[in-house]
C-alpha cells in the first residue's frame, strides 16, 4: 500500500501562491517564439494636435504648476504613456517671452524642431538657438532650460526620451529650479569644438556615453544625406545617415540612436521588420507607410510609430521625402538582442489590410 497522499490540484496551485512564487509551466511568456508587442503602428496627425497645443497655452502658464507645456503620445496598445515600450514621444510649444525653468534627470532626451524661430535651449551652460530641423541633445542629468526670444510665432518641436526603459530600471533622479541656469559657456562651443565631422581637437576629448555635440544643425545634415543618395539606395529604407558621436563614431546617446532619412519622389521601400522600435517625424513631403498590413498616411510635422517586429514599409507620394526618426538600437545592442527580417512574400510587399483608426479632432 503506497504511503504517497494525492495532492489536490487547487490547493497546490494556492500554496504556491501563498509562498510568492510561480509555476514557470503557466508562464507562456517563457515559450514565445517570437516578440508580440502590445504596440502598434500608429500615426499622431501635427493637424490636430497644433490646435491642441494652443489651447494649452490658455490653460497652462509656465511656472505655475508646470515646468513644460507638452502633450506626451500614448500608443493606442498600451495602458501607460509611451509612443513605444521604451521610448516617449510629445510635442512641446513655447510663446514669445517665455521661459521654461532649468531640470535635470536620469533619463536622456533628444528635441527636433518642427515650426518657429526664436527660441532656445541652454544645455550645461551652453545657449543654443534652436531652428527648424535642427536636432539638440539633452543627456541624462545635464541641466537643459528653454527660453523664446522671438515676438511673435510659437516654437514647437518634437521630444523624444528613453523614459519607459529608465523607468523600468528604476535609476530615476529629478531635480529642478524654479528659474533658469546661467549661461556659463562660450556661444557655438560644441558645435565649434566637435561639428567639423572629420578632424577633432588633439587634447580634451570626452570618454562620456553620450555625444558632446548639444546640436546637429539641419543644413550639414541634410545635404549629406543629398550627396549619400547619389551612390545609396538601399530597398527599404532609402538612403540614411545617422546622426552619430564624432568623437567614437557611435549613437549619440546611450541608448538612443537617431537618424535621417530621404525617398526618391514615388519610392516604395521593401518591407522587413526588426527588433528595435522606432519613432519617425515627417520632416518634408508626404505619403504613408504600411505597417503590419495597415496603411498610415502622413504629411509634414505628424509623427508616427513602427513597434518592434513590426514589418513595415514607406512610400513617397510625388515629391522627396525626408524623416528623422530615433529608435531604441542601443539598448539592444549591448545584449545581442538585436534582430533583422525581410519579408519574403508578394515581391517583398505587404497585403494592405485596412486603414486604422485616426485621431479625433
Amino acid at each position: 500500500m503506497s504511503d504517497v497522499t494525492a495532492v489536490d490540484p487547487a490547493q497546490f496551485y494556492q500554496s504556491l501562491e501563498q509562498a510568492n512564487v510561480i509555476p514557470l509551466w503557466k508562464l507562456a511568456a517563457s515559450q514565445q517564439t517570437e516578440p508580440k508587442p502590445d504596440e502598434v503602428g500608429y500615426v499622431w496627425h501635427y493637424k490636430d494636435l497644433l490646435p491642441l497645443l494652443r489651447q494649452s497655452v490658455e490653460v497652462v502658464t509656465l511656472g505655475e504648476g508646470a515646468e513644460r507645456r507638452a502633450i506626451t503620445f500614448k500608443n493606442p496598445g498600451r495602458r501607460f504613456v509611451g509612443a513605444t515600450h521604451s521610448l516617449v514621444a510629445s510635442l512641446q510649444m513655447l510663446m514669445p517671452g517665455e521661459i521654461a525653468p532649468a531640470h535635470r534627470h536620469s533619463y536622456s532626451a533628444l528635441r527636433f524642431m518642427l515650426s518657429g524661430s526664436g527660441a532656445y535651449t541652454v544645455v550645461e551652460g551652453e545657449k543654443i538657438f534652436m531652428e527648424i530641423g535642427d536636432l539638440v541633445l539633452t543627456p541624462n542629468w545635464k541641466w537643459h532650460d528653454h527660453g523664446h526670444e522671438g515676438k511673435t510665432e510659437p516654437m514647437v518641436w518634437l521630444d523624444g526620451l528613453d523614459f519607459p526603459f529608465v523607468n523600468a530600471l528604476r535609476p530615476i533622479f529629478y531635480e529642478e529650479v524654479n528659474a533658469a541656469q546661467p549661461v556659463t559657456r562660450p556661444a557655438g562651443e560644441s558645435l565649434n569644438s566637435f561639428g567639423a565631422g572629420t578632424v577633432l581637437s588633439l587634447k580634451n576629448r570626452p570618454t562620456t556615453p553620450f555625444s558632446p555635440l548639444c546640436v546637429y544643425k539641419w543644413q550639414p545634415a541634410y545635404e549629406a544625406l543629398k550627396k549619400l543618395q547619389a551612390t545609396e539606395q538601399d530597398p527599404f529604407d532609402g538612403t540614411v545617415v545617422e546622426y552619430v558621436n564624432p568623437v567614437t563614431g557611435g549613437h549619440v546617446l546611450a541608448t538612443t540612436a537617431a537618424y535621417l532619412q530621404l525617398l526618391k519622389p514615388g519610392m516604395h521601400t521593401k518591407a522587413h521588420r526588426h527588433t528595435s522600435s522606432t519613432v519617425y517625424c515627417v520632416a518634408h513631403g508626404s505619403g504613408h507607410s504600411v505597417i503590419n498590413g495597415q496603411r498610415h498616411d502622413w504629411e509634414r510635422n505628424d509623427i508616427f510609430v513602427v513597434p518592434t517586429w513590426a514589418w513595415h514599409e514607406h512610400v513617397a507620394n510625388d515629391e522627396e521625402v525626408v524623416l528623422f526618426s530615433y529608435n531604441d538600437l542601443p539598448m539592444l545592442e549591448p545584449f545581442g538582442f538585436y534582430r533583422e527580417q525581410v519579408f519574403q512574400e508578394n515581391d517583398g510587399w505587404q497585403e494592405v489590410e485596412s486603414h486604422p483608426v485616426e485621431l479625433a479632432n
